[in-house]
């Protein structure tokens, strides 16, 4: 009976111990979480809050269209386009595949007249690699240069109320802008009013900021090249 006695002791105490080192430690977390919080809100309102910018500038941009191709003979493959971007192709013209620098091969024809199946032109290319026959394959071809053209990702866009947003850095605080977009895509947008040459424009950091914050840039993407793909702007 002793030992029983004694035993329901020590399971009491084991019990007991677990739960206070839950507790202790519960309370060590809390008061990690609320030191982590506190420094952050003294950080920002004695450095400013972080974030990364791009001064924009007006430029050329190259707008490529993605042709989706099949294999053919060789190294030749055919696909189709819609008016509008047959309009602004020309045989001889380099293609890209996925180094838009470099080019991967030339266009060859460009049918005059619907093909009845697709109810779009052919177009018949020359790839420097070949495909296998039948094989499909993406690459762009550059349809058009936007001059002077002030241009921003989408994601840096906000949107509200039926407006487009974006952050401006502007005397060390942060300034929300509402723009007006020309015409974009699934990759850019051209920006028309609101901004000017030059501003500076936060990329990222824009979830954590509110009108007139103090701001610190942490990274400058003004080396960024921007070009926009998947069809016209």
């Amino acid at each position: 009976i002793r030992n029983y006695s004694r035993k329901i002791y020590v399971y009491a105490g084991i019990i007991v111990i677990c739960f206070v080192s839950v507790f202790i430690r519960i309370e060590l977390v809390q008061r990690d979480r609320n030191k982590a919080i506190v420094s952050f809100v003294s950080e920002w309102e004695h450095n400013g809050k972080p974030v990364t910018v791009e001064k924009v500038m007006p430029k050329d941009v190259p707008v490529f269209t993605k042709l989706s191709v099949r294999g053919g003979i060789d190294t030749r493959a055919a696909g189709f386009v819609t008016g509008d971007i047959k309009d602004n192709l020309k045989e001889g013209q380099e293609i890209f595949c996925t180094d838009k620098n470099q080019s991967c091969g030339r266009i060859l024809t460009i049918g005059r007249e619907l093909d009845a199946d697709t109810g779009m032109f052919s177009v018949g290319i020359e790839l420097n690699d070949a495909l296998g026959l039948g094989e499909l394959a993406v690459v762009f071809v550059r349809t058009s240069i936007l001059a002077n053209a002030l241009v921003v990702p989408n994601e840096i866009l906000d949107f509200s109320e039926g407006e487009y947003y974006v952050w401006k850095v502007e005397n060390g605080k942060a300034k929300r802008i509402q723009v007006k977009i020309v015409s974009r895509n699934g990759y850019g947008s051209v920006i028309g009013e609101g901004i000017n040459p030059g501003d500076v424009i936060v990329f990222n950091g824009r979830s954590i900021l509110s009108e007139n914050d103090k701001v610190r840039i942490v990274s400058d993407a003004s080396s960024r090249r921007i070009e926009i793909e998947g069809g016209h702007l």
